[in-house]
């Protein structure tokens, strides 16, 4: 389970960090928020997703994933409207887009 939390943990801040960057993160502070984001939220998603796909319900963990999915969008927007200086565009679309991302990202590696 560490060896996924790692490998998730670094792929998603690859991916939503070069996303962040395409839509115009450009300060060093802005990018260092980007990463802090991610990890704060992507280790509790994936340490409940391995938790719940162990206990072998698929319907529970797809229902689940999405809930947690659409929390991970509302609080990094929180934590990018709070923390981010420099990007003037909508902290929202920031965080849904990356999210959109690196999940279907995640889905096209390991599905």
């Amino acid at each position: 389970m560490i060896y996924s939390l790692i490998i998730s943990l670094s792929l998603t801040i690859f991916f939503e960090l070069s996303m962040s960057l395409i839509l115009g993160i450009r300060s060093k502070n802005d990018i260092i928020v980007c990463i802090l984001v991610n990890i704060c939220t992507n280790p509790v998603v994936v340490f409940i997703a391995n938790l719940l796909y162990l206990c072998g319900n698929q319907t529970v963990y797809n229902i689940v994933t999405i809930l947690m999915e659409i929390t991970v969008v509302f609080v990094e927007y929180m934590l990018y409207k709070k923390f981010l200086i420099d990007y003037k565009k909508s902290p929202f679309i920031l965080s849904l887009i990356n999210n959109v991302f690196s999940y279907s990202i995640g889905l096209l590696l390991f599905n």
